[in-house]
C-alpha cells in the first residue's frame, strides 16, 4: 500500500468519526439527564458507546496519516 492510499484510508476513517463525534455527547445530553430519572441506563450505555467508537474511529484515522506521513 503506498502513502496516497494510506492518507485516504486514515482520511475516510476521520470522516467516518465525525458523525460519532457530534452524536455520542448530544445524545449522553439531551437523554442522559432523563435516563437516569426514568431508570433507563440503556441510553447512557449506547451514548458512551457511540463516544468510544468515536475516539477509536480517530484514533485509528490518525495514526493511518502518520503512518502515510512518516512512512512506518
Amino acid at each position: 500500500m503506498d502513502k496516497k492510499e494510506k492518507l485516504l484510508k486514515g482520511l475516510n476513517f476521520l470522516a467516518l468519526s465525525f458523525p460519532f463525534i457530534f452524536g455520542g455527547p448530544t445524545l449522553y445530553y439531551y437523554k442522559g439527564a432523563q435516563a437516569i430519572k426514568n431508570n433507563e441506563p440503556w441510553w447512557l450505555v449506547i451514548s458512551l458507546v457511540i463516544m468510544m467508537l468515536a475516539v477509536y474511529l480517530a484514533v485509528k484515522g490518525l495514526r493511518k496519516i502518520l503512518n502515510a506521513f512518516f512512512d512506518s
